[in-house]
């Protein structure tokens, strides 16, 4: 819950700043808020690395299906000619 935690955080102090430049008109939110976006993003992108680099571990790590091929089905029957 450590990164839920950590985007819970950044989009609250986004959320203040951005409502205080499109509300209020403050240009040293505007300011804010651009830095924060950049950081959202880079969080972003880095959980997403982290998403990745857990997936392809366990793919690593789940154990590996016989090499015999899988059972073919049994061919389809035509339907009955029409007299």
């Amino acid at each position: 819950m450590k990164r839920y935690d950590e985007l819970n955080q950044l989009v609250g102090e986004l959320t203040t700043d951005l409502r205080k430049f499109y509300d209020d008109g403050n240009k040293a939110a505007g300011t804010r808020a651009r830095k924060a976006l950049l950081t959202l993003k880079n969080w972003a992108h880095q959980v997403r690395r982290e998403i990745s680099d857990m997936k392809a571990k366990t793919e690593k790590e789940a154990p590996k299906k016989s090499d015999k091929p899988a059972p073919k089905a049994p061919p389809k029957k035509a339907p009955p000619k029409k007299k």
